[in-house]
């Protein structure tokens, strides 16, 4: 009879322990399920209203008045979001360790990180998911004549704003305009001459560009000033923490504006065309993630170790697998660092240096997604490109893939503020949210990836220097027992003297 109860008991405390473990499942992914049930809603009132209803165009615009406020939510905090977030990042950069550590690591970020925007670039430019053949771009100004030369001019112009207050409303921009000068000579036989002028003004839009570049130089210049700097440095602190409780806060009104956004988005089209190519671009976000975690990355340890790669791989697996599911480089990193130290056999200064690090800034999978996004939502709206406004996708999502751990679907919130950036139509991007949370998974493994094949990259480069700091400490320890035996052996005459 107690057997009896004692296994009553016991199953009912495994049923309670697996109610509150799909409670704080249910809990932590709240926001998933709210966005992806917005989506659903929305499709369906929209397709329900269009069916049914006659709908006025007035009637359209209040219902995607909800979306239009989740726009201007978001364009109120990304300017101040991506400048306390770069200047943290380069003054919390570790000076404790040794300099070629610190070096190889910036150099593994700045490269893979490099090579992933030109891999989601590549492939969105050359395959053009959001594009039919049958679809018209439009332009900026079909008077104006495109020179790489200008653009890579206002770039550089861009990145050194004279007016930092005039940098988060404005930026410069170049027109280069041909003008037909008519002959004064009646009995000329010759045409009329064409003239080609530059006009230079200032356009709207965020100079999201001069702003990272400012922001970075006044960050180093903060590193630099070290003590003297702190009490600023606590401000923009502070700043930045303000502005993630903001984000916070207004993801959870995102669902709401996800919905009015899917809504209009039904009412307004006529064809399915849209969700025929979301899935075209989720085909290029799995082919990128492959390219980039099965060729690019092996690739590197290859060439730069000299080993095989799969032997890292294999180390890290537990790693990666708990990374897919959890979709979170931050919780897999204790994990991470054990498979890294124990199976791997990395060294323990250099995981313990790199990996806190790179867990938050080193994110080649979702900078990839965020790049290809950002993209194929402007080839949607039908709005062509310039050079300027790709290298600030790339600069931004640089920035903004390393958003708060605590904000879930990063990369479909980053992909509103790179919109955002430049001055992109965001309706057509409330799509991504329903197939965010299966790409955020594959994004995390590449992300983890990354970090781990760094390590060994950095440990390899490293190697001497690290064999050479683990001689002097041994040299140091050898030295301290020496001295302490000194010490015993003068004294110990002096107490047997007293005695």
């Amino acid at each position: 009879m107690d057997e009896s109860r004692q296994d009553y008991g016991s199953v009912i405390n495994n049923c309670n322990d697996s109610v509150k473990n799909i409670y704080r499942f249910l809990v932590k992914r709240l926001f998933v399920i709210l966005s992806l049930a917005a989506v659903c809603l929305g499709v369906a009132f929209g397709l329900a209203a269009k069916t049914l209803l006659d709908i006025s165009d007035n009637v359209i615009l209040f219902i995607g008045f909800p979306g239009e406020i989740l726009t201007r939510f978001l364009q109120m905090v990304t300017a101040p979001l991506i400048i306390s977030s770069v200047i943290i990042k380069v003054t919390s950069l570790s000076a404790g360790t040794s300099k070629r550590i610190a070096i190889c690591t910036g150099l593994y970020y700045f490269f893979t990180t490099l090579i992933s925007i030109s891999t989601g670039l590549i492939l969105v430019l050359l395959l053009k998911p959001g594009i039919y053949h049958s679809d018209v771009m439009i332009k900026e100004d079909s008077d104006v004549v495109f020179s790489m030369a200008d653009a890579l001019l206002d770039l550089m112009r861009n990145m050194m704003p004279a007016n930092l207050l005039q940098a988060h409303f404005n930026k410069y921009k170049t027109d280069r305009l041909e003008f037909q000068i008519p002959s004064h000579e009646p009995n000329s036989t010759e045409t009329n001459s064409t003239e080609v002028r530059l006009f230079g003004h200032f356009v709207g839009g965020v100079n999201i560009v001069g702003l990272i570049v400012s922001s970075f130089i006044f960050g180093l210049t903060l590193k630099m000033m070290e003590q003297r700097g702190e009490t600023l440095l606590e401000l923009v602190g502070i700043v930045n923490e303000v502005t993630k409780q903001l984000v916070a806060l207004i993801m959870w009104y995102l669902p709401i504006g996800v919905l009015s956004m899917m809504a209009t988005h039904e009412l307004e089209v006529d064809d399915w065309d849209s969700v025929f190519k979301t899935g075209g671009f989720v085909i290029l976000i799995f082919t990128g993630l492959i390219v980039h975690g099965v060729i690019v990355l092996p690739t590197i340890y290859l060439v730069v170790v000299r080993r095989n790669p799969w032997s890292v791989i294999k180390g890290v697996c537990p790693a990666l697998v708990t990374a897919f599911l959890t979709s979170s480089s931050s919780d897999t990193l204790e994990l991470t660092i054990q498979c890294c130290e124990n199976r791997n056999k990395n060294s323990r200064r250099v995981t313990r240096f790199m990996l806190p690090i790179l867990s938050s800034v080193n994110m080649n999978g979702t900078v990839l997604y965020e790049v290809a996004a950002a993209i194929f939502i402007a080839q949607l709206s039908h709005i062509s490109l310039n050079f300027r406004q790709i290298v600030t996708i790339g600069m931004t999502a640089a920035i903004t893939s390393t958003g708060p751990a605590d904000i879930p679907m990063t990369g479909a919130v980053s992909t509103f503020f790179i919109l955002t950036a430049i001055s992109v139509p965001t309706q057509e991007a409330s799509m991504l949210v329903a197939v965010e949370w299966l790409l955020e998974h594959c994004n995390t493994a590449v992300n983890v990836l990354g970090n781990c094949i760094g390590v060994a990259v950095v440990e390899h480069l490293s190697k001497k220097e690290l064999e050479e700091e683990e001689d002097q400490l041994r040299t140091r320890a050898s030295d301290s027992a020496v001295e302490e035996q000194v010490q015993d052996d003068e004294v110990s005459p002096g107490m047997l003297h007293s005695l």
